[in-house]
């Protein structure tokens, strides 16, 4: 009764004279549309700190394994500080979800904010080795958490039908970020370019006042007058028939197992729906990783240096990380028309010739010793290929697939277990890179990120069902099917 009157009297304040008209329903859904972004905003801010993150070694470890530099570091080191990231995320994502677990989404999201702020911080003021990989790990703390857990929270909070595209904004983020950090690294000092880094989690500090907690997590903490006034601001179809059907959909959801007390980790691997998506996802995770993208960004100067092109490494780099900007904007309308299987196999297709061209001007500049000097733009133009190519797809629909592949229950744990999977696999990727440039030649680095993209772009279109437009229910239905 109490929420049928909490519903009754939201309706007729949030509506009031809207409800008259033809175009009722299209202002209900952009508004809807709106309050779902704007509680995303500081999510989104954050995450592109972590793409600035991700870039920071390009720019840096030049200066840093320089003769100018105040921290001189030699260059195992440099690799050590650019792969150390990923060595924290997988420590810090066990007690992270606990904490998520306790006090969701939302206020996980903004302890994160807060840590990257003091990161930066300390990374603007470390004077020796040490101190910078302290400032490293904590730094890939709040990486891995918003890298794994933010898709989770747009994932329940989005509608379905634009699902795709806030996701996908979520990598588009990532991506501004790394091209504001590579503008930083190419026209400011080290340290200047540090201090500038500091703003970025505190904008988004000052945005957590918007953030909404996910209706899900009101009714597993018995909250659902709370789980149904969310429901009204964010949904187009927020009449009081509507709102209680979701909420009854939700609950029964609950009471079907998705969120009991039965072990989450014997779930994900016991019930089939849950393995299959586990399986989907850390597949289309490893192709993402193995396509060397964030090898690639870390040592990005150091690529294009070898290149003998005439263009500054620095604005190479910058040209390349502004172009993944604009490969993700496409890539937000073609993964809600095309579906996210075939976008995820061209995706792999472009990018893997684009790493073969790159690959090739290498082995003929360096083992075959030819005069590439006429075409000394190629590794440039075949990384812009890759980077437009790889944005498409590779790197944003295992976004996607986070944030609807798996049941509630098993959200939290599945997303641990892959992402733990995938720093360790991100760590050895920007180790191996260092080691085969070194000892073989960066030729061959490319050939392999170049076939792993064939290989895991076909895999995943023959294993993945299509998940476009589809509720959390009819997309655990589609992989429990045996076929």
């Amino acid at each position: 009764m109490e929420l049928n009157k909490s519903l009754l009297l939201y309706t007729f304040l949030s509506n009031g004279e809207s409800e008259s008209g033809k175009r009722i329903g299209e202002a209900k859904r952009s508004r809807a549309y709106f309050q779902q972004f704007i509680s995303f905003l500081s999510g989104y801010i954050l995450m592109m700190d972590v793409g600035a993150s991700i870039v920071w070694p390009s720019p840096a470890l030049p200066y840093l394994t320089s003769e100018n530099s105040t921290i001189p570091i030699s260059n195992a080191q440099g690799a050590l500080l650019a792969a150390s990231m990923n060595i924290s995320a997988i420590i810090g994502l066990l007690p992270c979800t606990l904490i998520m677990d306790r006090i969701g989404s939302k206020y996980t999201i903004q302890v994160i904010g807060l840590l990257q702020l003091l990161s930066k911080i300390l990374l603007y003021i470390a004077d020796n080795y040490i101190f910078l990989l302290v400032t490293r790990l904590l730094t890939g703390i709040g990486w891995v958490v918003m890298y794994a857990f933010f898709p989770l929270y747009m994932g329940e909070i989005a509608a379905e039908n634009v699902r795709g595209r806030f996701l996908i904004f979520d990598k588009i983020c990532v991506n501004l970020g790394s091209f504001l950090m590579s503008i930083a690294g190419a026209f400011l000092a080290y340290n200047t370019m540090n201090l500038v880094m500091i703003s970025i989690p505190l904008i988004a500090i000052l945005l957590f006042p918007l953030m909404e907690e996910t209706p899900y997590f009101h009714l597993i903490k018995g909250r659902e007058e709370e789980a149904a006034k969310t429901l009204m601001k964010l949904s187009a179809d927020n009449g009081v028939k509507n709102v209680k059907e979701n909420v009854e959909r939700m609950k029964n959801a609950i009471i079907k197992g998705q969120i009991s007390k039965q072990s989450s980790i014997r779930e994900l691997f016991s019930d089939r729906a849950s393995r299959r998506a586990l399986i989907i996802k850390t597949i289309a995770e490893t192709t993402y990783i193995f396509t060397g993208y964030h090898a690639i960004q870390a040592y990005a100067q150091e690529i294009f240096s070898h290149s003998g092109s005439n263009l500054a490494p620095g604005y190479s780099v910058m040209i390349m990380t502004g172009i993944q900007i604009f490969a993700g904007v496409p890539s937000s309308q073609i993964v809600d028309r095309w579906g996210r299987r075939p976008t995820f196999l061209l995706s792999g297709v472009l990018s893997g010739f684009s790493l073969l061209i790159v690959g090739l001007f290498f082995f003929l500049k360096i083992f075959l010793q030819v005069d590439v000097s006429p075409i000394a733009w190629l590794p440039l133009v075949g990384l812009i290929s890759f980077t437009f190519s790889c944005n498409m797809g590779l790197s944003t629909v295992p976004f996607v697939y986070k944030g609807e592949l798996f049941s509630v229950k098993v959200k939290n744990v599945a997303t641990t277990f892959s992402t733990i999977i995938a720093s360790a696999l991100s760590f050895t990727t920007q180790i191996i890179f260092a080691l085969l440039n070194e000892r073989i030649g960066i030729y061959s680095s490319f050939w392999i990120f170049g076939l792993v993209c064939f290989v895991g772009s076909v895999t995943v279109f023959c294993i993945a069902p299509e998940t476009k437009g589809k509720n959390l229910e009819e997309i655990l239905e589609l992989l429990s099917k045996k076929n």
